[in-house]
């Protein structure tokens, strides 16, 4: 346990990336600092609350889910008591609204710490701010499955947009010296450049969203190629329950090639298909 606690407290991420994307924290920041590690810039901003006043942000549960593994470490709190901070903001009713943390204040509550240390961060000013500053902030804080990667993605892609659309509503676009257009409205780059991965990947990834929920589950568990399983998407949902039950009646021997073949065989079959009720309503008519 005292081993998991260090890895806590000396994990190296820092929010240097998050900074840029969590409008303007200090880079000096991880949300694994203990709050005697804080610098005096920041303590000024830290606070002690009761749970009851800190708030989920809307859109956690629907990006990442409600099922986290806590277990280890609420273990870890009930010996060395909270580790790191939550970064939360101050909404109505005095409360805090979350945005990055909500896995830590679970374990608190599991292990019984009433009593949760907090840096308060700016409001966010949109809508839009808001889901970027979610996302950037857990980024790099979270075990992610490839569902959770896509939903990321995909609702990345969405806030960019209306970000883009507010922008150039009202005249916010940035400009060079010249007042000519230098912010790129291809949202799918932003996206790209904000995980930190190419567009072709992000793609592929939002493609998981377009799968029936069972293949969904399947990429989610990590037991087949999320990246095979993406083939899938051209079947109809039919096929798709097809090949849901072809995986599950050959577990030993469902690999990458073996899925992509399979993919391959079932729209071969839904062709042949289509062909033949063609011929058939030409032949009636």
């Amino acid at each position: 346990m005292a081993r998991y606690a260090k890895q806590n407290l000396r994990r190296s991420s820092t929010m240097a990336m998050v900074a840029q994307r969590s409008e303007k924290y200090s880079s000096d920041i991880t949300q694994d600092m203990n709050t005697d590690d804080l610098p005096e810039s920041q303590k000024v901003k830290l606070r002690f609350l009761k749970d009851e006043y800190l708030v989920d942000d809307p859109d956690n549960i629907t990006i990442y889910g409600s099922e986290y593994e806590i277990d280890n470490l609420a273990e870890v709190m009930k010996e060395y008591g909270f580790q790191g901070v939550i970064l939360a903001y101050p909404i109505e009713g005095g409360k805090y609204r979350i945005e990055s943390g909500h896995r830590r204040r679970l374990a608190a509550r599991k292990a019984g710490i009433e009593t949760i240390p907090v840096l308060e961060t700016v409001p966010p000013k949109t809508e839009y701010e808001r889901k970027r500053r979610l996302f950037g902030a857990n980024l790099l804080e979270r075990d992610k499955n490839p569902i959770i990667t896509a939903r990321v993605a995909d609702n990345l892609y969405y806030t960019f947009r209306d970000e883009y659309e507010y922008k150039k509503e009202n005249d916010l676009l940035d400009k060079d010296e010249d007042g000519n257009l230098i912010e790129s409205g291809d949202i799918i780059k932003k996206v790209s450049a904000f995980m930190g991965l190419d567009v072709r990947t992000i793609n592929k990834y939002r493609t998981l969203l377009k799968l029936i929920p069972k293949l969904q589950e399947m990429a989610a568990s990590k037991e087949y190629s999320w990246t095979a399983l993406t083939d899938a998407v051209t079947l109809s949902e039919q096929k798709q329950e097809e090949l849901v039950s072809d995986i599950l009646n050959e577990p030993e021997s469902v690999t990458k090639a073996w899925i992509i073949k399979k993919c391959r065989e079932l729209k071969q079959e839904e062709i042949k298909i289509d062909q033949e009720n063609n011929k058939g309503q030409a032949v009636t008519q």
